[in-house]
């Protein structure tokens, strides 16, 4: 089964959800503030597995400025195998 892990926190990928809202269900401790892709502030680092998200939303591609990195509440997972992200 496709895992998401954050820091000490994994949890399995669920296909079409966001990676923010897997995240906070089981208590990981990432930043956030509007949850629609506007502030930037759940910008996370993709450490490996950026094959298994889905393609960047448009909200994130007027957000995101850094190579390699993507809104959490805006990138799915795909299940399709493990995502290991950082903030």
């Amino acid at each position: 089964m496709a895992s998401l892990t954050f820091k000490d926190t994994s949890v399995p990928a669920t296909k079409g959800h966001d990676v923010l809202g897997q995240l906070l269900t089981v208590g990981a401790d990432v930043r956030y503030l509007c949850m629609s892709g506007s502030c930037g502030t759940c910008t996370v680092k993709i450490v490996s597995g950026a094959e298994h998200l889905a393609p960047p939303t448009e909200a994130e591609t007027h957000c995101l400025k850094t190579s390699g990195t993507r809104l959490a509440c805006q990138a799915c997972t795909t299940g399709t195998g493990d995502v290991t992200v950082d903030q």
